[in-house]
């Protein structure tokens, strides 16, 4: 994933929400009306237990099963969203509260999931929304990231004794 350049226009969206969203069917809509001009729309809720971490759980493992797909998680902060989403491996979440987070999230970090606090309004977020689907990863800082994935995996914990570690950029 983490090499995949060009933005995430066109892409299946997998979007999730708590109870703050859910709270305004209007509000929900017009989420979904702002997400369709992105790509094809799909709720990844628990209807049954509407919560942040179900549906963040739901967001991640549907990108996990379809690496193409995109997240959009919507909590009261995006920050409980954002912390429980990149627990997931290949799972690459910013919490999003203005343009510039959102489009920096996509030319540096190459981000497939943006959080976003519901209490800043679709106004906002609508922006923030359009900035992360438009906004095309380039390879700026690929070696980074590709650094940064290796965290997840499991072996990681044998190369802290290594004097250097190769592909780390210094200073």
């Amino acid at each position: 994933m983490i090499r995949r350049l060009g933005s995430h226009t066109g892409k299946r969206v997998l979007f999730g929400y708590d109870r703050y969203l859910a709270s305004s069917t209007a509000d929900l809509e017009a989420y979904r009306t702002v997400l369709s001009a992105f790509g094809e729309v799909v709720d990844a809720v628990n209807h049954g237990h509407l919560h942040y971490l179900t549906s963040a759980e739901m967001v991640c493992r549907g990108i996990q099963a379809d690496p193409d797909a995109v997240g959009v998680l919507c909590c009261g902060t995006g920050m409980g969203m954002s912390i429980a989403a990149n627990k997931f491996q290949g799972i690459y979440a910013a919490r999003c509260t203005s343009v510039e987070d959102a489009e920096l999230a996509r030319t540096i970090n190459n981000a497939n999931v943006v959080c976003i606090a519901s209490k800043y309004g679709l106004a906002l977020n609508g922006q923030i929304l359009q900035a992360f689907a438009t906004t095309p990863y380039t390879g700026r800082k690929l070696e980074e990231l590709e650094y940064i994935t290796s965290f997840e995996q499991p072996t990681f914990a044998d190369r802290l004794t290594a004097p250097t570690q190769p592909g780390v950029p210094s200073g």
